[in-house]
Parts: C-alpha cells; structure tokens; sequence
C-alpha cells in the first residue's frame, strides 16, 4: 500500500473525535461535574463522532481499498468498545436514578 493512499485516513482519525472530546472537556471545566445531561451529552457527541468516522472510512475505501479495510476495522472495534461502554454506563446511570442511554 502506497503512504500517500493512507494519509487521508490517518487525518480523518486523527479528525473524528473532535465532538466527544470537545464535551468531555466542557464538563470536566464547568465545576458541575459530570451530570446525568453532561453523559447524554457526550454520548450525542460520540455518536456524530462515529458518523464522521463511517463516512471516512467510506471515502478511504475509494482512495485505497487497503486504507479503507483498515479503517473499517477501527470503526468496527470502536463500534464493540461503544457497546461495553454503554452498558456499563447504563447501569451507573440507574444507580443515579437516570434513564439509559438511547
């Protein structure tokens, strides 16, 4: 695989993400902590942050086959991280007397 075909996958990686770390920062920097709203917050943030990353892996997969099958692999291993993540967050989330997330 040639370095020209993945270096616009590695800039659109490097990309996505933008919108759950903008969050996260917001909360940790506002003095209210991490509220129920802040986790449903983030969670919205995430899920643009996966559609960024689909539709990046699809323009990699028309630059370079290889660059597209490797970002495809991070969105899918991003996609079972996202899965544990939700249900360990959905059970904090009713401890605090929260709904789940949706």
């Amino acid at each position: 695989m040639k370095i020209k075909g993945l270096v616009p996958v590695l800039v659109a990686v490097t990309l996505t993400g933008c919108q759950t770390s903008a969050n996260v920062s917001s909360a940790a920097a506002d003095g209210d902590g991490i509220t129920c709203n802040r986790i449903y917050q983030a969670f919205s943030a995430y899920q643009q942050d996966r559609d960024s990353a689909v539709a990046w892996a699809q323009l990699g997969q028309l630059i370079s086959p290889t660059a597209g099958n490797y970002a495809n692999m991070g969105v899918e291993t991003a996609a079972r991280y996202y899965d544990q993540i939700k249900a360990t967050t959905d059970i904090a989330l009713a401890v605090r007397g929260c709904q789940p997330v949706r």
